[in-house]
């Protein structure tokens, strides 16, 4: 009996043995995959941090030489204007028959006569009264001198010198009042005649052939047929690099070019030159006043075209003394700095200078950039210094 239960527990034994040898492994299997998912973890994580990089397009600066053009807005307005009125009374016996809105008239012909009937008879009475007065001066410098010759020998009283003088005098005053009338005289005269001062173009009028004028009375409203000018305030980056301009050309006329803008009626450029600055700024936008002058702006050619007192864009060339790049719009961030991406994917920010925009882009001044930056285009949620990022092809 006691061999049977010894046979009995030695079959037992192994069942046991496989129970825990099976244990052992499973444990060594789960041990080997836990350290295996650990060591292909990180891996993972930086697959994942790899591609959370973004890619960028760029595009490189392209040099823009020294000049430039600076743009300030203006109004271009006659040189000369002229409101017409009249001087003397009188009826209107001739009008020129471009003395309508529109109309020119070229310097020194005739615009309108006023009857001058009245006033040539006022010339020949100051004309008579100075002749006589004149006759009257000569009469009493003889008897100022004979007077005096008499009262020298005692033959005459030296009161009656002193009258002869006072007469004298008196008479030469009279010459002088004579004479002065006859000036006024001959000046109204030439006042009935009413001569343009300038090549004008008539902007209005309001007088006809039989009005009755008075003085002061407005007759008509001209502008010059010709030059015209612009005044522009130019803040104090644009003065020094108009300034710099200046200073290499030398004699003092700078071109300068008026054309339309989105406020403008008229339809075509002219071309002119910089006259001068003035010597005061203007206290309220601290901008220093230009005033361009285009000689033929009112010119017929014109007509239609060019309207007084629009508004124009005034284009001043420009020299700069620091570098100049030409750039894609999407380059310049808030018109203050550029992203420029390192050879190790990195980018760093560099202030720029916005100089210019049109239609090939941005004009920057920055002394930093080189012509083989590459400058970020791609605008990202986030832009950080140093942040890194990989390049797609560069454009051109």
């Amino acid at each position: 009996m006691s061999e049977d239960y010894r046979s009995q527990e030695s079959e037992k034994k192994p069942s046991w043995i496989w129970w825990v040898a099976g244990l052992g492994v499973l444990g060594l299997g789960i041990l080997i995959m836990m350290l295996a998912g650990a060591g292909s973890g990180p891996e993972e994580g930086a697959v994942a941090q790899e591609d959370s990089i973004p890619y960028v397009e760029t595009v490189r600066p392209e040099q823009a030489g020294s000049t430039f053009m600076v743009r300030a807005p203006g109004r271009i307005q006659p040189r000369e204007r002229l409101d017409l009125v009249g001087e003397v009374s009188g009826k209107v016996t001739n009008v020129n028959p471009d003395l309508q809105a529109g109309g020119r008239i070229s310097r020194g012909e005739t615009i309108l006569q006023i009857d001058d009937g009245d006033l040539r008879a006022n010339l020949e009475r100051a004309q008579a009264q100075l002749a006589t007065a004149e006759a009257r001066l000569s009469q009493a410098e003889a008897e100022r001198d004979r007077q005096i010759n008499l009262a020298d020998i005692g033959a005459s009283p030296e009161k009656a010198a002193e009258q002869a003088i006072a007469a004298y005098e008196d008479a030469e005053s009279g010459v002088r009042q004579a004479r002065s009338q006859l000036v006024i005289a001959r000046r109204n005269l030439q006042k009935s005649s009413i001569v343009s001062p300038f090549d004008a173009i008539v902007v209005s009028e309001t007088v006809a052939p039989g009005t009755f004028v008075s003085p002061g009375q407005p007759l008509a409203r001209l502008i010059s047929a010709g030059e015209g000018e612009i005044q522009a305030g130019l803040p104090a980056k644009d003065v020094r690099a108009v300034r710099s301009a200046l200073a290499v050309r030398g004699d003092n006329q700078l071109p300068v070019r008026a054309v339309p803008n989105a406020s403008s009626l008229s339809a075509t450029d002219i071309d002119g030159y910089l006259a001068e600055f003035s010597p005061e700024i203007d206290q309220q936008s601290r901008t220093a006043t230009v005033i361009a002058v285009f000689p033929d702006a009112f010119a017929p050619e014109n007509q239609g075209d060019i309207f007084a007192g629009d508004y124009m864009d005034l284009l001043i060339e420009g020299r700069s003394e620091t570098p100049m790049w030409r750039v894609p719009d999407g380059a310049v961030r808030q018109d203050a700095f550029v992203w420029v991406v390192g050879s190790n994917e990195q980018i760093r920010r560099v202030e720029v200078e916005t100089v210019d925009r049109d239609e090939d882009g941005v004009l920057i001044r920055a002394p930093e950039l080189a012509e083989d930056d590459r400058l970020m285009l791609t605008v990202l949620a986030e832009e950080i210094d140093g942040m890194r990022v990989h390049l797609q092809e560069t454009q051109s």
